[in-house]
């Protein structure tokens, strides 16, 4: 008797995990923020925030995002909310600390983003420019996109552009729009 093997279906394996890395700032002089999630993508970024740790010698402030309905009135739902935090993100930091630690000093930190939003999918850009602004971070490593991101750059171009309303030009032309005739009389309004 002889057997025959069938053939299996070919089954791809999923994609590498990967880790977007974001310039918050025009410096480059700050510490690098890591963003974990509790995804399999955050060893590498756990590699990655090591690596540009040592490089730059500033230290890795882990961040581990947890959703969350917001802030309750009563002291003691204030208390289980706090410590469900602590323990979420003590949960998703420990299979991580190991590689981040090689890298020197670890400030450790929970991103608290809404229920509503996907931690898996993208995170929301700006409760991280936030969280960056008060820890002092220029770069941030996250496993997935951040929606609403801007590059600093272009926040610098829209900062300086001159307003339209107050160049020279247009303070010559009237409130419509169009040029006054310096022989015309003034307009009362």
């Amino acid at each position: 008797m002889t057997t025959t093997q069938t053939p299996r279906p070919f089954i791809p394996s999923p994609a590498p995990p990967e880790a977007h890395i974001y310039h918050l700032s025009l410096h480059s002089s700050g510490h690098v923020l890591a963003l974990f999630t509790g995804s399999r993508a955050d060893r590498a970024v756990a590699a990655h925030a090591a690596d540009l740790a040592a490089r730059t010698g500033h230290r890795v402030i882990a961040a581990a995002v947890v959703r969350s309905t917001g802030f309750s009135i009563n002291a003691l739902l204030h208390h289980v909310r706090s410590r469900r935090i602590q323990a979420e993100t003590h949960a998703i930091l420990t299979p991580v600390m190991p590689a981040i630690a090689r890298a020197g000093p670890v400030q450790v930190t929970a991103l608290v983003v809404p229920a509503r939003s996907n931690p898996y999918r993208d995170l929301p850009a700006d409760r991280i420019e936030r969280l960056a602004e008060r820890t002092g971070t220029e770069v941030a490593v996250s496993p997935v996109p951040l929606t609403g991101y801007t590059s600093p750059i272009t926040r610098h171009l829209q900062r300086t552009a001159p307003d339209p309303l107050t160049t020279p030009d247009a303070q010559r032309r009237g409130r419509r729009g169009t040029r006054q005739d310096d022989s015309a009389p003034p307009r009362r309004s």
